[in-house]
């Protein structure tokens, strides 16, 4: 019998693969819908502090929806990793092309003298990325635990919105209920999908 974990490897890596499999033109489209999307949910217009993830390989494209939010007048807040303690430190960002640098696998991260920390419990919406998703809400990440730490200790607290291709929806996640936290909306480029 295969374990949970074992599960999770083999369907991210087949997701992964389709996602990677995208045309750059394709994921900026489909990029553009969700965006369009994301910033008529209720939630998202009436959040004043709005965590982004950076985008990174075949993710879903964020560059344009973080410049949009901080045009918004929107506090816009991004993680930066602490590899020591394995977790994620929140700082506002205010300006994308000059405050950000390559970090942790090539992520861009705030410059250390621009990281501006903000606590998790100021966050009004939390924007999530992930590599497979499924109708309930249960996610796949990338292994490291980082954005299930930070999803756990928010729990109930802090809507959790989480970015996706229709391509990463798939039937049912294998899930350890105690350690993986599910998120309230899945956004990809055709729908909304609430998942509680």
């Amino acid at each position: 019998m295969e374990s949970i974990k074992e599960r999770k490897r083999a369907l991210r890596k087949k997701v992964l693969a389709l996602r990677d499999a995208l045309t750059p033109e394709e994921r900026v489209r489909k990029s553009r819908a969700i965006k369009s999307l994301l910033f008529q949910l209720p939630e998202f217009i009436q959040a004043k502090t709005v965590m982004f993830f950076i985008s990174f390989r075949s993710e879903v494209l964020t560059e344009e929806m973080i410049k949009a939010a901080i045009l918004l007048k929107k506090k816009v807040v991004v993680p930066v990793t602490d590899h020591e303690n394995r977790c994620l430190v929140l700082s506002e960002l205010q300006d994308y092309d000059h405050d950000l640098v390559p970090a942790t696998y090539g992520i861009l991260e705030p410059k250390k003298e621009k990281i501006k920390e903000v606590r998790p419990d100021e966050l009004d919406l939390i924007v999530a990325p992930g590599s497979v998703f499924d109708e309930k809400g249960r996610r796949i990440g990338y292994g490291g635990g980082y954005y299930d730490k930070l999803l756990r200790c928010l729990q109930g607290k802090i809507q959790v919105a989480a970015l996706a291709f229709e391509l990463q929806i798939v039937n049912e996640v294998p899930c350890n209920p105690e350690r993986d936290i599910p998120v309230d909306l899945i956004i990809t480029e055709n729908r909304v999908i609430r998942c509680r």
